[in-house]
């Protein structure tokens, strides 16, 4: 081979290669494409020429970014018979935590119509991963201060729990005293209703021999006055084994519960009780009364507290599956509340109480200094840790002021009361 053929094939390699260079560093390609345009508020680093997936598949790539008056302009290329629909979403999408991002769609509807080449969507501004994680940080650490603060939330919260472990154990030695004298008076209650039964078991049966004129009872009573006499005799004390059995299981039916609960509101820094007693005389329904925020007036409260204190609860109430309706006084003013267990089928994770309450609707005064003219909406919740302790936070007042309150509340049974409101119950039948 001459040298002058040897040096052509040279140059025809040469720039079959400084070509195919030229063809792959300049991003050109043999598919064709259509433009559309995307608008963000912020794009987050997107890099220019970084690929558009659909539902995860590339079907293009980001030609160019550019600002365009306060929005930033994604110009896209998509792959020709690629349909998107025009109620997809386009948002800002990442390999990993770390790695690189690209723009997604995700699919939408086809009834919405198909995306035509130069439109303009508007893209959604997801707030990226590590924006996010490092805003999560910031207000964590935020709620870390705030716990912090001078050191008197945390010195509250201590006093809160030792009175809440004094009252504990008050209401277990009350309850260890009660228990024995409730459990015999139940105990003499289910033995005359066993008696009762058996009472009435006997005298079906006597009636029937009766009135069939077997055995002694139908010769005694061949004599049809003294049938009738002697049945009637047996009707009439057939109906009183029945009304005195229904009146033995309505002085067992009632259910008495003692409620205490103690708030303390950070604003304030002072801490107010309620306690009453909850009555049920059937199941499914009860009637509350008690007191509200009370406290001792003398106290001097080093916040300011815009609570009425010392009032009182008169509530009427249903259970109605999850829901607790009641509506009466709440804190000596006209209103209703509603609180709900979302988990209330499953008693494994029955551990949550949502409640809301509205009072107050014609409010129209001055409270140290500051003129209210809105009804008064709470909202709350709690976390139950057994039937008889519960511990919460909720906010009073919304329309207003907006206090925080954090709760802490003690729930036990009386069985004594239950059964004197039983026997209570005695005196205003005429049975």
């Amino acid at each position: 081979m001459h040298d002058e053929t040897k040096v052509g094939v040279f140059v025809l390699v040469g720039m079959a290669l400084f070509g195919t260079a030229i063809f792959l560093l300049g991003d050109y390609s043999f598919q064709t494409y259509y433009p559309v345009s995307v608008e963000f508020q912020d794009v987050a680093g997107l890099p220019d020429k970084s690929v558009v997936k659909l539902s995860g598949v590339v079907v293009g790539k980001i030609k160019k970014i550019y600002l365009k008056r306060d929005k930033v302009r994604v110009q896209l290329a998509v792959q020709d018979g690629v349909k998107i629909y025009r109620n997809s979403r386009f948002l800002i999408g990442s390999t990993s935590l770390i790695g690189s991002k690209f723009l997604q769609i995700d699919q939408g509807d086809a009834s919405s119509g198909v995306i035509e080449p130069g439109d303009v969507m508007s893209g959604s501004d997801v707030l990226p991963i590590d924006r996010a994680m490092a805003k999560a940080v910031e207000e964590i650490q935020g709620l870390v201060k705030d716990l912090r603060g001078d050191g008197s939330m945390t010195k509250n919260l201590g006093e809160i729990l030792a009175n809440l472990r004094e009252v504990t154990a008050g209401i277990n030695e009350i309850v260890s005293t009660s228990q024995p004298h409730a459990e015999k008076a139940m105990e003499r209650l289910d033995g005359i209703t066993a008696k009762l039964d058996s009472i009435l078991a006997k005298t079906d049966s006597l009636l029937t021999k009766i009135s069939n004129g077997d055995g002694v009872a139908g010769a005694l009573v061949s004599d049809k006055q003294m049938k009738e006499n002697v049945t009637s005799t047996l009707n009439n004390l057939k109906d009183a084994s029945a009304s005195v059995k229904d009146i033995v299981g309505r002085v067992g039916g009632f259910r008495t519960y003692w409620n205490l609960q103690t708030k303390y509101e950070p604003l304030a820094r002072n801490s107010k009780s309620d306690l009453g007693v909850k009555i049920y005389p059937r199941p499914g329904r009860y009637y509350y009364l008690g007191g509200s925020n009370i406290i001792n007036t003398k106290d001097q409260v080093r916040g300011v507290d815009y609570d009425t204190r010392n009032t009182i609860d008169a509530q009427l109430g249903w259970e109605i599956k999850g829901f607790d309706l009641y509506a009466g006084a709440l804190g000596g003013a006209g209103g209703f509340g509603v609180k709900y267990r979302p988990f209330h089928y499953d008693p494994k994770w029955d551990m949550f109480r949502f409640m809301v309450e509205a009072s107050d609707f014609s409010r129209r005064r001055t409270i140290k200094g500051r003129f209210f003219d809105k009804p008064r909406y709470d909202a709350g919740m709690e976390f139950i840790f057994n039937r008889y302790v519960s511990a919460g936070v909720r906010v009073n007042d919304l329309e207003e002021v907006k206090r925080v309150n954090y709760t802490a509340r003690v729930m036990f049974e009386d069985k004594d009361i239950s059964y004197l409101l039983g026997l209570a119950t005695l005196g205003g039948t005429k049975k």
